[in-house]
């Protein structure tokens, strides 16, 4: 009975859109994934957010399991990319249900962090912390790198979990990473994460980034139904005095379109790290069969440069009788 009650609060607190936190880890390290809960006397219970299938405490030989307001993979797999729910049980019976998401991105030769960076920081104090370091006990960081390349010098002192760096300049901007190992029952396993480090509280560019859709994706609609197109890019850290996210299609601008037919609507906003990223809608009223061989790219520029990912469409496959 406690099962099916646990079911109908997630329906009630998990509206599908709200993502409370994400995490991002590469494949074949070890994660953890911490609750948003600070009542410790508070009891939380994980899930499969799509299946919601509850998820176990550790069991021996468990790779995936939960520990409190805690979930673990042991190590990742690219099959744990998704959604997870914990519930949060309060000693007066109320709950709250959180969902995290979780990206395990392939581990690819040469490779330094994921190209969704999830960890901003700005500051000038020259103390750069590790992220997600404290969820793990007993760690120890085993090198700090920035932009991929080995911190070495007299200006950096490293004192788990932070890096200091003295005598700061604009060239200390860029991308840290933290490497460190855990240990658990006897197994080492290796941990990276990365974060953003800003000198100055003032703009600063970085390589554009379209976070969504994906280069090549093909995208499934139904004829004569009206469908829009998201893009989404980051380009860097405050306003920036160049940003653009626009769409082509065909290789033309959008707004040389059909304007009866496809509109679009741009906007731009910080997220909660004073990140700074840009939206392009394109709104087609009507699909037709021109449009299945058209081809629809979302371009993004700042300072730095520019980048262009495509997009076609496909119809969408019926269900057999």
């Amino acid at each position: 009975m406690m099962v099916y009650v646990h079911l109908i609060f997630l329906s009630i607190f998990l509206p599908a859109s709200v993502i409370s936190e994400s995490y991002d880890a590469i494949e074949g390290e070890a994660l953890v994934v911490r609750c948003p809960n600070n009542d410790l006397s508070a009891k939380v219970t994980w899930y499969h957010t799509d299946t919601r299938k509850r998820i176990p405490e550790e069991e021996e030989g468990s790779r995936v399991f939960s520990k409190e307001m805690f979930l673990w993979f042991l190590p990742t797999s690219l099959e744990d990319s998704g959604n997870y729910t914990c519930l949060i049980n309060y000693p007066d019976g109320s709950q709250k249900g959180r969902k995290m998401n979780v990206q395990v991105h392939p581990c690819k030769q040469g490779m330094c962090f994921p190209s969704r960076i999830l960890y901003a920081n700005e500051t000038r104090k020259g103390k750069i912390s590790c992220p997600t370091f404290k969820n793990y006990e007993n760690a120890t960081i085993v090198q700090w790198y920035k932009d991929c390349k080995p911190l070495q010098g007299e200006r950096y002192f490293m004192h788990d979990p932070y890096i200091f760096i003295e005598n700061l300049n604009k060239e200390d901007d860029g991308y840290y990473t933290c490497r460190f190992t855990y240990t658990h029952r006897g197994r080492v396993f290796n941990v990276s994460a990365t974060r953003i480090f800003i000198s100055e509280e003032k703009h600063s560019s970085l390589p554009v980034q379209i976070l969504f859709p994906k280069d090549e994706d093909v995208i499934e609609v139904e004829l004569g139904a009206a469908f829009s197109l998201k893009c989404q890019a980051r380009l860097g850290i405050k306003k920036q005095p160049v940003a653009v996210v626009t769409w082509d299609v065909n290789k033309m601008p959008a707004e040389y379109a059909d304007e009866g037919k496809i509109n679009q609507e741009v906007i731009y906003f910080e997220g909660e790290h004073q990140e700074f990223y840009g939206e392009a809608t394109l709104t087609i009223s009507n699909i037709e069969h021109t449009d299945l061989q058209s081809s629809f790219s979302c371009v993004a520029m700042n300072e730095m440069g520019n980048t262009r990912i495509t997009v076609t469409l496909r119809l969408k496959e019926k269900c057999p009788q």
